[in-house]
């Protein structure tokens, strides 16, 4: 962490010297991610690892899409096959979900006939 504050305050100081900075969007940002990061700190014990590694899983692949988005044309976005190749993808994984979740689930147990508690 030290060499990544290290390069980044190398990275800041190369560029106030030719770019102007906006510093009411950077403070905004910075204050943001400092409430961010205590809400995260207070739920993090509270939310499972596995279920914490998901979502950020998800998240990744989610700015990933749209980070791409951005960089296509928009004669991509407009063409039949984008969202036909879109459709077949989120059927694929729909149905894989399903599957997995499928094979997750234990069978339930058949119910006995009840018994009376009676002593006997």
């Amino acid at each position: 962490l030290l060499v990544i504050a290290m390069k980044s305050f190398a990275g800041l100081a190369g560029h106030l010297s030719g770019v102007s900075i906006d510093w009411g969007i950077a403070l905004t940002v910075t204050v943001a991610a400092v409430v961010g990061s205590l809400i995260g700190a207070r739920l993090a014990g509270r939310i499972p690892q596995d279920v914490l590694r998901r979502a950020f899983g998800w998240f990744v692949v989610v700015m990933g899409v749209f980070v791409l988005a951005q960089q296509l044309d928009t004669a991509v976005w407009t063409h039949p096959a984008t969202w036909a190749v879109f459709g077949a993808v989120a059927s694929a994984a729909v149905a894989t979900r399903i599957r997995r979740r499928s094979k997750k689930t234990p069978p339930r147990p058949v119910p006995r006939a009840r018994q009376d508690a009676a002593p006997r």
